[in-house]
């Protein structure tokens, strides 16, 4: 909010830090390493849906505009 850049979190995020980071201001998130280091592809679209899931309420926007 301080500046007129998008801000892009991305480090060590979860669900719990994703919903915060966008609350504090910050334009996106990056998890590719968070999703890239699981085993599977299950594991991958599981976590992605759990980090969608912790930005429900969360007012920004875009996609949850």
């Amino acid at each position: 909010r301080a500046v007129s850049v998008p801000v892009l979190c991305a480090s060590g995020l979860s669900s719990v830090t994703v919903p915060m980071a966008i609350a504090a201001g910050a334009a996106g998130v990056g998890v590719g390493s968070a999703i890239n280091q699981l085993d599977s592809e299950v594991a991958m679209v599981a976590a992605v849906r759990s980090l969608v899931e912790s930005l429900e309420g969360v007012k920004g926007e875009g996609l949850f505009a």
